[in-house]
């Protein structure tokens, strides 16, 4: 009697795992968002940049490439007030690892490079 209960959990457990195998397989994975901005650059020469703003950059990039690509940020444009709304946004997102601390070094190195990178292509 033992041995025919144990026998039907072990089916039971297999069949279960079947079943998750097979929906696992039927339903489509959704691609990851793509933006026009994650198409452009993903790094920037930060190397005339001062060593406070290239550990800036550094923080940037560990930082926001948890959620998406560095890319997105570096082709987008937006003026301070636009990058502190967006980067306390983020913040708020599980797994962001990002601190007011942090999230302030960033937008701090987001304004100072579309500051920087404007006047040099111009």
């Amino acid at each position: 009697m033992r041995n025919t209960i144990v026998w039907i959990v072990v089916l039971g457990v297999i069949f279960l795992v079947g079943i998750g195998m097979i929906y696992a397989l039927r339903v489509p994975r959704v691609a990851p968002k793509t933006y026009p901005a994650d198409k452009g650059p993903n790094f920037i020469d930060v190397s005339s940049y001062s060593p406070k703003m290239q550990g800036s950059y550094e923080l940037f990039t560990r930082k926001c490439s948890r959620c998406h690509t560095v890319a997105r940020p570096i082709n987008s444009t937006f003026t301070s007030e636009e990058w502190r709304e967006y980067v306390y946004k983020m913040m708020k997102k599980p797994g962001s690892g990002l601190t007011p601390k942090t999230a302030d070094r960033i937008i701090e190195f987001l304004v100072y490079d579309s500051q920087h990178r404007e006047k040099t292509t111009e």
